[in-house]
């Protein structure tokens, strides 16, 4: 996770006293090509969208989850800009990864960490009291 992300997941843990700091967060669709995919010789392409209050979180959350998963970008937009075939349907969301177990998932909320500093995010609340117990607490 790049800095700028690590400090923005920092920020959003902490109690905002001014409304105006408060980033509305946009739902943007993104264009992968898997140029692994057993079904075809140039790849399977699939969209899925994500939640991100602006380009520069949007792009790194692309650019990471492609990194991870090996995959190409197409492009990526927000849905709002996309048209009308795009604006009306539903997608798949784009998965995360469990801190804990490393596991993909789906949720659009994520069990964050309950610790200030720490930016992890975990699938469960089992895997999150498990990462806690191993991690935070010193004995």
């Amino acid at each position: 996770m790049n800095e700028n992300r690590k400090a923005r997941k920092i920020r959003e843990k902490k109690t905002v006293l001014n409304e105006d700091d408060i980033l509305p967060s946009e739902k943007w669709l993104v264009r992968f090509r898997n140029p692994n995919s057993s079904r075809s010789q140039e790849g399977s392409v699939f969209i899925r969208q994500f939640h991100a209050p602006g380009f520069y979180e949007a792009y790194d959350t692309v650019m990471t989850h492609a990194e991870k998963s090996n995959l190409d970008i197409l492009w990526f937009k927000e849905k709002r800009n996309c048209g009308d075939e795009y604006v009306n349907r539903n997608f798949l969301e784009l998965e995360s990864f469990c801190t804990y177990c490393n596991k993909k998932f789906n949720h659009l909320d994520p069990v964050p960490c309950t610790i200030d500093d720490c930016t992890a995010e975990f699938c469960s609340k089992e895997c999150a009291k498990n990462h806690h117990a191993m991690r935070h607490l010193r004995h």
